[in-house]
């Protein structure tokens, strides 16, 4: 994982950016589960920004496997996208999604990836 810098937001949660992969499905599965890879621009341990060619309405139930370390287990979780932004003059969009539904040994381990230096 390549991480850029470390920031502290507005709302008071650090975020690192990175650009690790992310494995993305909507809740109920549709057209049979199909899954969009994308990736990320920045994370902490309630939430995280990824870039998309799909659009995903706010409000939107997902289910994210996040790769944020190499040859490692993925980090799976269910998210909620709070806010949708598309890029200037693309088919792109940044979406802004949050965690609801991470385990303990998830959260934990990505407090690690936060606060270490070198992930």
């Amino acid at each position: 994982m390549s991480i850029e810098r470390a920031r502290t937001e507005r709302r008071g949660f650090f975020r690192k950016n990175a650009d690790f992969s992310v494995q993305l499905r909507r809740i109920p599965q549709e057209s049979a589960g199909i899954i969009h890879n994308l990736l990320t621009h920045d994370f902490s341990e309630k939430g995280i920004q990824l870039s998309s060619f799909n659009f995903y309405p706010v409000n939107s139930k997902i289910i994210l496997e996040m790769f944020p370390v190499r040859d490692m287990e993925p980090i799976i979780t269910v998210g909620r996208v709070v806010w949708v932004e598309q890029f200037p003059c693309q088919e792109r969009y940044k979406i802004g999604i949050e965690f609801s539904d991470m385990n303990h040994e998830s959260r934990v381990h990505l407090k690690q990836i936060i606060s270490s230096s070198n992930a």
